[in-house]
């Protein structure tokens, strides 16, 4: 079913995305889980002045991937493995059914689609041609989605083990064993991987040779993941403490914490689950049942500290610009000052939400658990 509020034309403009080194490409998709391989969830594309909703379109079927936008087109994959395809006007079709359950979101490059799946198989796919070009199986379910580094797929699995897959062939290219579960997305940074698991370790591990060059012990097991600019790291464990950590050259030479774990650091599940998001001067990061905070880095004081309409969940916020993109796992969309936390407007959809929304050119796409994927942005008419 399609909604259409107001006639959609959409402004095309290039936005800038910090890569996993703190420089920036431009593009106008939003082709990784969280915007870049960095995970940062920061990117220079502006967020509409007043977002208007342009349409909606729903499929009426569980959905927890993040939605990808590439080459003029937005992808969703439910969780029954149904792979659409929608139009900037919100038209659909259905491309490929991969016939198993997905909640892991997903990855494109070169038109190409990488994705994890519940039964432990990794899946390259042709947006071209349709075709499977390749699978490769591990022996656990995958929940993160796939990461690229240098034409290698970097994937986390329930077998405990972080695999790196050639691109092109999907063979295997080296093999990282833990003895717990892989949750989370290897966020990539300057030739390594750095990734959290149900053991309460975060590894520092080479990407070419798949040898951990270093860890750390945190206090609690790292359900997310963690997010990296100019070779600094932040990551939450589930007890809500907030970790900085400093990389160079596969090392860690210094941590530290920025948000310490109390009584109104957890969700309403009784702990934390959403990773921080990192610019170059601040850190954003959900907070208590209903909460959304900013810290400064160079300080480690909170900038400030705002009340959101619905219960935080597992939707990290983004950040475009000077603005603070944040969905509610109660279905709340909102848009904050990065500068102060005002609130500037807001949107009810009605509908769960735990995937992360993508964010283009003059506007962003955000998709809920019932599978509705909503657009706003500027309407030109």
């Amino acid at each position: 079913m399609l909604t259409c509020v107001l006639p959609a034309l959409l402004l095309c403009a290039s936005c800038t995305l910090i890569n996993e080194n703190g420089s920036g490409w431009s593009t106008d998709d939003w082709t990784v889980y969280r915007g870049a391989p960095s995970l940062c969830g920061y990117t220079e594309c502006a967020l509409p002045g007043e977002p208007q909703l342009l349409w909606s379109a729903t499929t009426q079927t569980r959905t927890e991937a993040a939605p990808i936008v590439y080459d003029g087109y937005v992808y969703t994959l439910d969780r029954k493995g149904c792979l659409r395809r929608f139009s900037t006007e919100g038209d659909s079709v259905l491309i490929h059914d991969f016939k198993t359950l997905v909640e892991a979101s997903f990855v494109v490059a070169d038109s190409v689609l990488y994705v994890g799946r519940i039964d432990g198989h990794v899946n390259a796919f042709d947006l071209n041609s349709h075709a499977l070009l390749w699978d490769f199986e591990t022996m656990g379910q995958i929940s993160g989605s796939p990461n690229l580094a240098g034409g290698q797929l970097l994937v986390g699995s329930y077998d405990g083990s972080l695999y790196t897959l050639d691109a092109k062939t999907g063979k295997k290219v080296s093999q990282y064993e833990t003895a717990y579960y892989i949750n989370g997305t290897a966020a990539v940074a300057e030739g390594v991987m750095l990734f959290g698991g149900c053991d309460a370790w975060l590894r520092v591990v080479d990407i070419a040779t798949g040898v951990m060059t270093d860890s750390l012990e945190l206090d609690s097991y790292v359900p997310a993941s963690p997010a990296i600019v100019d070779g600094v790291a932040c990551v939450s464990d589930y007890n809500g403490n907030l970790y900085e950590i400093t990389l160079d050259k596969g090392k860690i030479t210094s941590h530290r914490k920025l948000m310490a774990s109390d009584a109104d650091n957890s969700d309403a599940d009784g702990g934390v689950v959403a990773m921080p998001t990192l610019t170059r001067s601040d850190v954003y990061v959900l907070s208590g049942e209903r909460s959304v905070s900013c810290i400064k880095r160079s300080s480690g004081q909170l900038r400030w500290q705002k009340l959101l309409r619905g219960i935080t969940g597992v939707c990290a916020p983004l950040v475009a610009r000077d603005k603070v993109l944040v969905c509610t796992k109660d279905g709340h969309v909102s848009i904050f000052s990065a500068k102060d936390g005002t609130e500037l407007w807001h949107f009810e959809t009605g509908e769960p939400i735990v995937a992360s929304p993508a964010i283009v050119a003059d506007c962003f796409y955000v998709l809920t658990t019932r599978g509705t994927l909503f657009c706003f942005g500027k309407n030109t008419l």
